[in-house]
């Protein structure tokens, strides 16, 4: 659950810092239908870390207060230097700050701000970054939204038209030092190598090029030998060994890391998990589920649709969410307004603003009226906040252990994180009997 610390010393070489999980949604997904982990964060005060892709190919590194940010290359032991010292200014970006849009994002309160990046040169209409933020986390950025150092707080969710990153899980932990430095090993990256590589690589010795209009994406590999010929209008990074990829015509199909089509380019929407092995496709606004083949598991009927967990699948109808099984016979009906986690037994709805427990054996509510209610990873002790304070309650619904945290995280592996200052930074451990245990004990 987290990095923990074994002596002393080791507390004198670490860094507090918050981990964000950040998945990413889509304008026709909803905030409830946000994809597995893209990216992560950690961050505090003084130092940003960011991982770009699942095997951490690439890291990037920023020291806050001395201007100075690099990326690792960890497969060929090799740094690319951003920026050493110098202080940019992005106080011309034109931002406003929008009231009472509040919004709660993985359990923490966020406030709207609307960035406005300019014009679309094809529609001529504004392009608008709305990024809801916390105060309640240091501010957080990295290379492709280094604008964002302008807010007074860490970005949950940032988006252009209900499309990008929204933060899915947040954690504290402790991570050694050295993860915020260059390792003596590595040698700094030649400028005639480091030349297009920033935003190009889109997995292990794999990187994007485009022909001579700048408009067709090809693939080739570290060595420059060309795997697919620049013929896409768009290629997705790849998740595991699969990139979903586009068509001028708006068509999305996939290719593996050989850069054989794997799924033919004939459907409006396309999105993959590795975890599942399968494919969410959408056609005419309806969405169901593909395998690894291709072949057709759940029929595009539903308005939304996630991919399987704990053998039940997600979908949404009418606006209203339920789950059916993989036989697509419905288990929970869609009457729910958002479902927002779920593990084998239990789920957690919305109704209006508050949050609801339901237990999935029955569709019955066991407790509700909350401000925001998280699962563990097993057993029956359930995070909830009230009246701006986490707690916990049972299955039963009863308030196990009371309502007096500031900040808090669902149990895993029977041990929570939980703080009562304001900043949320001084957390300790805690057992599911609301004891306080020692870290060694959580580890």
């Amino acid at each position: 659950m987290i990095v923990c610390l074994t002596s002393w010393s080791a507390l004198a070489q670490s860094k507090k810092v918050f981990r964000i999980d950040y998945g990413i949604n889509t304008e026709i997904s909803g905030d409830d239908g946000i994809s597995d982990t893209q990216l992560k964060a950690w961050v505090n005060q003084d130092f940003m870390r960011i991982s770009y892709t699942h095997d951490e190919s690439q890291i990037e590194i920023t020291d806050k207060k001395n201007y100075r940010s690099f990326i690792l290359i960890p497969q060929t032991q090799e740094y690319l230097m951003l920026n050493d010292g110098d202080k940019k200014d992005n106080t011309q970006i034109d931002i406003e700050y929008i009231i009472d849009q509040d919004k709660k994002i993985a359990g923490y309160t966020c406030q709207l701000a609307v960035l406005n990046l300019g014009t679309n040169e094809d529609t001529n209409e504004e392009i608008k970054l709305d990024v809801y933020y916390t105060e309640q986390i240091p501010n957080l950025s990295w290379s492709e939204f280094n604008f964002l150092d302008i807010l007074p707080g860490a970005p949950l969710s940032i988006t252009v038209s209900g499309n990008g990153y929204v933060a899915t899980k947040i954690e504290p932990e402790e991570l050694p030092q050295e993860l915020f430095e260059i390792p003596e090993n590595y040698t700094q990256m030649e400028v005639d190598s480091a030349e297009g590589f920033g935003y190009t690589q889109i997995a292990d010795d794999r990187f994007l090029f485009t022909d001579e209009t700048g408009e067709r994406y090809g693939v080739r590999d570290l060595n420059g030998t060309i795997l697919v010929q620049p013929k896409y209008a768009f290629i997705a990074p790849y998740v595991g060994d699969i990139s979903v990829v586009n068509t001028a015509s708006d068509k999305f199909g996939a290719i593996n890391l050989r850069g054989q089509e794997v799924i033919p380019l004939r459907y409006d929407f396309l999105t993959y998990s590795e975890n599942d092995r399968k494919f969410i496709y959408g056609q005419h606004d309806k969405y169901g589920i593909l395998d690894e083949n291709g072949k057709v598991l759940i029929k595009a009927n539903y308005d939304m649709i996630n991919f399987p967990e704990h053998g039940l699948i997600q979908f949404t109808k009418n606006n209203k969410s339920g789950y059916i099984n993989e036989k697509e016979q419905v288990v929970i009906p869609a009457v729910h307004e958002y479902i927002m986690g779920r593990n084998q037994h239990y789920f957690i709805s919305t109704q209006g603003q508050y949050y609801a427990l339901y237990s999935i054996h029955d569709n019955k509510k066991i407790a509700g009226g909350y401000d925001y209610m998280a699962l563990p990873d097993e057993g029956t002790t359930f995070l909830a906040m009230k009246n701006g304070k986490y707690g916990f309650i049972d299955d039963k619904g009863k308030t196990t252990i009371p309502f007096k945290f500031t900040t808090a995280i669902a149990f895993s592996d029977g041990v929570a994180i939980v703080s009562e200052d304001e900043a949320g930074e001084d957390f300790y451990y805690i057992n599911t009997k609301g004891e306080k245990i020692a870290a060694v004990e959580a580890e």
